[in-house]
C-alpha cells in the first residue's frame, strides 16, 4: 500500500462529478437520458473501486491479527525462557526488554496498522461520494417528474442541442486551427502582392525585413530576379527612331 495508491482512488473520485441542468425540457429527453446514463455509469465505477478498497482493507486487517497474535506469543515465549528478559525486576520491565528482541515484529505491525487506517479513511470518502451520486441520481428522478408535469400542462420537449464541456473544446479546436490557417494564407498572399492596400505590405508579412517568421524581403528578390535573369531591356529594332514609314514599306510589298 503506497501514497500514490491512495492518490489516485481519491482523483478518480473527484472526476466523478455532474451538473444537474436548471431546465432540463429545453434540451430534449435525450440530454435527461445521458445524464441519468452518466451518473449510473459513475455510481457503478464508484461501487468497483468500494469493493476493491474493502477487499484490500480486509486483507489488511486479517494480517493485523495474525501479526498480533504471533506477536503475543512470541513475547510470552520470551519472558518463559529467555534469561535476558527474565532478569527484568517488574513484569513492564521484561516486556519492554521482550519488545526490543521483537524489534522486526513491531515494526510490520505498525506498517500494517498504518494502511489500515489509511482505507479506513478512504472508505469514509467512497462512502460520501456515493451518498452525493445517489443523491444527484434522485433528483435526476424529481426533474423528470416535473417534465412530466410541465408536459401535462402543455410544455414540449425542446429542441436546443445539449453540449457538453468536453465535446465544445473538441468542437472548437477545428475551428481555431482553420481560423490560423486562413490567417496565415492571408499573411502570405498580402506578402507575395504587396497587399491590397496603399500603404504597402501589412506588418508582419513575408516581405518585411524584420518578419519574425522569416525575415527575407520577398519583393527585393523578386526584383532581383528580373534583372539578373532577364538583364536590361533591348531596343526595339521595329521601333520608329529614325522615321521610316513602316506603313508605306507594307503597302508596296502588297
Amino acid at each position: 500500500m503506497t501514497q500514490d495508491y491512495i492518490d489516485g482512488i481519491f482523483e478518480r473520485l473527484s472526476e466523478m462529478n455532474i451538473e444537474l441542468d436548471p431546465n432540463p425540457l429545453e434540451f430534449g429527453p435525450g440530454a435527461l437520458n445521458e445524464k441519468t446514463a452518466t451518473v449510473r455509469s459513475m455510481l457503478s465505477d464508484t461501487e468497483r473501486v468500494f469493493m476493491e478498497v474493502s477487499h484490500n482493507l480486509h486483507k489488511y486487517k486479517r494480517d493485523l491479527l495474525v501479526g498480533e497474535s504471533t506477536l503475543k506469543i512470541a513475547m510470552t515465549r520470551l519472558m518463559a525462557e529467555d534469561p535476558h528478559v527474565r532478569s527484568g525486576r517488574s513484569q513492564q520491565e521484561r516486556e519492554a526488554l521482550a519488545l526490543l528482541r521483537l524489534t522486526d515484529h513491531t515494526e510490520k505491525i505498525d506498517a500494517i496498522k498504518l494502511n489500515v487506517a489509511s482505507l479506513e479513511e478512504v472508505m469514509k470518502i467512497i462512502k460520501a461520494k456515493r451518498t452525493d451520486l445517489k443523491d444527484i441520481q434522485g433528483r435526476l428522478r424529481d426533474q423528470l417528474k416535473l417534465c412530466q408535469e410541465q408536459l401535462a400542462l402543455g410544455e414540449r420537449w425542446g429542441g436546443r442541442a445539449h453540449i457538453s464541456p468536453e465535446s465544445e473544446i473538441i468542437r472548437t479546436k477545428p475551428q481555431s486551427r482553420l481560423q490560423e490557417e486562413i490567417e496565415l494564407d492571408r499573411i502570405f498572399a498580402e506578402a507575395i502582392t504587396g497587399g491590397n492596400n496603399e500603404e504597402g505590405p501589412t506588418e508582419g508579412s513575408v516581405s518585411d525585413p524584420d518578419n519574425p517568421i522569416t525575415g527575407v524581403n520577398v519583393s527585393s528578390q523578386v526584383e532581383d530576379f528580373l534583372e539578373t535573369d532577364l538583364g536590361p531591356e533591348k531596343p526595339n529594332p521595329f521601333q520608329d527612331d529614325e522615321g521610316i514609314d513602316f506603313d508605306g514599306l507594307l503597302d508596296d510589298i502588297l
